[in-house]
């Protein structure tokens, strides 16, 4: 009899996505609506409208565009009944972000073949970090030494590792790890079971968060 491993969450194949596009700038607010063709299922201008929304158009993710201008959203500010991707300028804190409730960041200017894949896998429960904007934290450490920001004890990635990391948190495949790192698939599945470890996680959206937390992920 034939046998078959369990395949990678990853690669299942993607959920219809179903987005409500926000924004307050109806131009840019229209711009996505039209990139995302039949992805998007309606959109709103402000946080008030989106409960309303999403029972309208029975949308399954929120996509929220927060402007050209960094910005600070409350704890629970992007809590709603489906997840959040939040389109972020520079300077943004990703630590805020992932507080306020958004499982997505990305950048504004990103590709729409890659917006549409990071809100699948969005959708599947996993988080989505663009590494170019994991910047609130020093750019000339390589890994963490010691204790880090928080004063939790963290045991140091290596470098590879920490190559890894940063690829699982823009939303890749352990296949597609691989190809961009140009090692097998299964030497990946080997460092990411380490990584979780090591953060003392069970899953890579939690490794992913933690990290975020912990200032482990480091650009």
């Amino acid at each position: 009899m034939q046998t078959h491993s369990l395949p990678d969450p990853l690669l299942a194949l993607e959920p219809e996505v179903r987005a409500l596009v926000v924004g307050d700038d109806p131009l840019v607010r229209q711009g996505f609506v039209a990139r995302l063709a039949d992805t998007a299922a309606g959109q709103a201008s402000t946080h008030e409208d989106i409960p309303d929304a999403l029972d309208d158009t029975e949308a399954n993710l929120v996509l929220w565009d927060l402007g050209p201008r960094p910005v600070a959203p409350g704890a629970g500010t992007l809590d709603f009944p489906v997840p959040v991707v939040a389109l972020a300028p520079h300077g943004t804190s990703t630590r805020e972000l992932l507080a306020a409730g958004a499982l997505g960041i990305l950048r504004r200017d990103i590709s729409t073949e890659r917006l549409v894949h990071a809100l699948g896998t969005v959708l599947q429960g996993l988080a989505v970090i663009d590494p170019v904007l994991l910047d609130d934290r020093p750019r000339t450490a390589s890994r963490p030494e010691g204790p880090n920001a928080t004063g939790v004890e963290v045991e140091a990635l290596t470098t590879r590792e920490t190559e890894v990391l940063e690829l699982v948190a823009a939303g890749m495949s352990n296949k597609l790890i691989a190809e961009e790192l140009g090692i097998s698939a299964h030497t990946v599945k080997f460092h990411v079971n380490a990584i979780l470890g090591k953060l003392d996680v069970h899953s890579r959206t939690e490794a992913v968060v933690k990290a975020m937390q912990l200032g482990v992920v480091l650009v």
